[in-house]
């Protein structure tokens, strides 16, 4: 059995990530990222994700763009540049309909990336402060006990910092 314990000195079980609604689970250089039921999680480090990392997470996009129903970012850093986040989008189809994304943030920075994005895509991505579950839940039209666990298993694939 899998099982790592959590980072967070405030949170005491271990995460299991081999449940059976897990899948794909990555934790690379940079970023960290696991398929949770429908939803993919994403956990960025401080550091710039990395682009075979990077190249990892646009793997994962296209494989699951047709059961994909929501996205949660765990971002301590800056997150992906422009580029990246073009790469991203050239994996799904030009109607592709991004679903709702959920990003805990500290960084007034990457909030403003969120916002920026929105602009051009339908308003699908909001940035939250960390620990505003009720908000994030809301947004993916999950419980707060789902995004809870989303947000420990982010935790939990976020590569330690280098």
């Amino acid at each position: 059995m899998l099982a790592i314990q959590r980072r967070d000195a405030a949170m005491t079980a271990p995460v299991q990530l081999d449940a059976p609604d897990i899948q794909d689970v990555v934790r690379s250089r940079t970023l960290g990222l696991a398929y949770v039921g429908t939803v993919l999680v994403v956990a960025h480090n401080a550091q710039p994700p990395a682009p075979d990392d990077w190249a990892r997470y646009c793997e994962l996009i296209a494989r699951h763009q047709d059961t994909a129903t929501g996205q949660l970012v765990l971002a301590e850093g800056p997150g992906p540049n422009a580029t990246q986040r073009q790469q991203a989008l050239n994996q799904v189809p030009k109607d592709y309909v991004i679903p709702p994304t959920a990003v805990f943030t500290e960084s007034s920075l990457v909030r403003g990336v969120v916002t920026l994005f929105n602009w051009f895509s339908p308003r699908a991505m909001r940035a939250f402060i960390p620990g505003d579950v009720p908000g994030a839940a809301r947004h993916l039209g999950l419980s707060e006990e789902q995004v809870r666990r989303l947000v420990d298993i982010g935790k939990t694939v976020r590569p330690p910092l280098r």
